[in-house]
């Protein structure tokens, strides 16, 4: 409930300063005496960048509804019919709420060896359509299929998923997309005054709202996917699941160890220098960045750490515990 309660917060705040916050400024600051004077393909550039970058943000938002739709519906069934199978056991099972009927929703760390033959941790949240049966409590064993090729996202489902599409988020597309239409409408019939597009100027709504929302996703993609995903220790990526179903595990030695100087939430970012030999017997020294929460301060003492490597690409490595954290 909290974290839903959070949710909702900061999606209303996000929404405000994506539309409210514009508007007011505008509207509180804006005349409209000197239309007249202003120029007529200069009004012609602004509506068309608006345009443009409204048609943007809509077909960025449809391809992403259908990437998570209809798209990912075909994935899993061709990663369940052409995938590896896997057998894993349940090692933890959490129950974090009821959802619409009889569903609920568990999120469970199972063991299983990846495809190297590696023992790796997973963590997936799973919709139980039967939970009566009990079939994902702790000490259970279930069946996975991978994608060996890690083309179909997701790469990795449980054996007898059931895929339904959500037409709810179709619908809420057309919402968004008639509610801006009806903007433009609604600012040229009150706002042109005579002069057509004129009124337009670069800090109208209709242009600093989709510079706002662009903003938003650069941020979340520097942030979640940069700073945070390859060396930040929170791992994210295709990248680092690659390297937790394909790797190898071994022990390295921690050779150096200092500050980059970089903070995330306070948290600081390390440079770890880290030596290993590989199955082949071959020495390898890896440079390493990673955000330590405060909390795992004192980790940053070990000599030696576990860790994940591909054997194919030895340069490509991860400490073990965020491997197995990767969901």
């Amino acid at each position: 409930m909290i974290k839903r309660a959070l949710g909702l917060f900061w999606v209303i705040i996000i929404l405000y300063f994506i539309f409210v916050h514009p508007a007011i400024i505008y509207y509180s600051t804006v005349n409209y005496s000197d239309l007249a004077d202003r120029s007529g393909l200069t009004a012609i550039f602004y509506l068309i960048l608006s345009i443009t970058l409204w048609t943007g943000i809509f077909l960025l938002a449809l391809y992403m509804t259908y990437k998570y739709s209809f798209q990912a519906q075909r994935n899993i069934s061709y990663i369940s019919r052409h995938g590896k199978k896997v057998s894993a056991d349940i090692i933890e099972s959490k129950t974090l709420g009821p959802i619409s009927g009889k569903f609920e929703r568990k999120s469970v760390i199972m063991e299983f060896d990846n495809l190297r033959g590696t023992t790796v941790w997973h963590q997936m949240e799973i919709n139980d359509s039967k939970p009566a049966q009990k079939r994902f409590e702790t000490g259970k064993t279930i069946c996975l299929w991978v994608d060996e090729t890690f083309r179909k996202h997701p790469y990795i489902v449980l054996d007898g998923i059931q895929t339904r599409i959500n037409y709810g988020l179709y619908i809420l597309w057309l919402l968004f997309a008639v509610l801006v239409t009806t903007y433009f409408l609604y600012a040229y019939a009150f706002e042109n005054h005579g002069y057509g597009w004129r009124f337009l100027e670069i800090g109208h709504p209709l242009i600093v709202s989709p510079f706002v929302i662009y903003g938003i996703i650069l941020l979340i993609w520097l942030v979640f996917f940069k700073l945070i995903g390859r060396g930040g220790g929170i791992t994210v990526s295709k990248d680092n699941l690659i390297l937790k179903l394909t790797g190898l595990k071994t022990m390295a030695k921690i050779v150096k160890t200092e500050q980059t100087g970089t903070y995330i939430n306070e948290n600081p970012q390390f440079r770890f220098t880290i030596e290993y030999t590989d199955s082949s017997g071959k020495i390898h020294q890896v440079t390493l960045t990673r955000i330590v929460p405060l909390i795992e301060l004192h980790t940053i003492q070990r000599k030696e750490r576990e860790i994940f490597y591909l054997p194919e690409d030895p340069e490509n490595i991860a400490f073990a515990e965020d491997i197995n954290s990767v969901a």
